[in-house]
């Protein structure tokens, strides 16, 4: 009885690694389907880094590593005068 009760836990023991792989390959072939559909869900997906994206409009600039920085506009005087307080 013992042996029966062994081989039933090196089975699902076996079962587990093998689930977790099969599950990893059919999400890799889906994201790659996904990605030849330009499927825009795939944007805010968790577990998902887009680190470039390929289909972009015509006449799109690409700039790697940008830190994008919001800053006040600024005005030019007409005349070069200082601004009244």
């Amino acid at each position: 009885m013992l042996r029966v009760l062994l081989w039933f836990v090196a089975i699902g023991l076996s079962a587990v690694p093998l689930w977790i792989l099969w599950r990893a390959g059919k999400k890799a072939s889906s994201l790659d389907f996904r990605i030849m559909q330009n499927d825009s869900t795939l944007l805010g997906e968790d577990g998902i880094i887009i680190n470039q994206m390929t289909g972009l409009p015509a006449g799109t600039i690409v700039t790697e590593n940008a830190n994008v920085m919001v800053m006040p506009t600024q005005r030019p005087q007409e005349n070069g005068a200082a601004p009244e307080e």
